[in-house]
């Protein structure tokens, strides 16, 4: 069955619906984080209140299966997107959801005059794989660099 995608959040996908979806999708092995449906529902507000935020979600059936959120960007060279978040229901991996949210948001990003898309994701999991199968290149130049805070 292909997915309906729709505009997030949207008349039938809300909020509430998107934190349950990502809190249950990366609580889930190789994330294993802890999100809680309040840390979440932050998490995809603050998402989506950026400035050139777009979202999408897919359907099965009844069922939100999977959202893909993030924001367009412009750079020296041209507009970018940046895909902050795609997750799918644990429920609805590997049936095309998050293959039908990245190609609908690729041809939107087309239509809309956006010349790429970059992600970061974790290396070697089922999710880099998927990227890589699609057509996203691993850039040798950049590292993701952090520093915890001391409270």
């Amino acid at each position: 069955m292909t997915p309906t995608i729709e505009a997030f959040p949207g008349e039938s996908a809300d909020l509430a619906d998107g934190a349950r979806l990502y809190r249950d999708a990366f609580n889930e092995p190789p994330w294993d984080d802890e999100w809680t449906l309040e840390t979440a529902r932050t998490r995809l507000s603050q998402l989506l209140e950026t400035p050139g935020a777009r979202g999408y979600a897919a359907r099965l059936e009844d069922d939100l299966a999977g959202l893909v959120v993030g924001t367009e960007e412009w750079w020296d060279d041209g507009s970018k997107f940046y895909v902050r978040e795609l997750c799918v229901d644990p429920a609805h991996q590997r049936r095309g959801v998050a293959t039908a949210l990245m190609d609908h948001l690729a041809e939107a990003l087309r239509r809309a005059g956006v010349d790429s898309i970059y992600l970061l994701t974790l290396r070697d999991t089922p999710a880099h794989a998927f990227y890589e199968k699609r057509g996203f290149d691993l850039d040798d130049r950049t590292v993701l660099l952090s520093r915890r805070l001391d409270r």
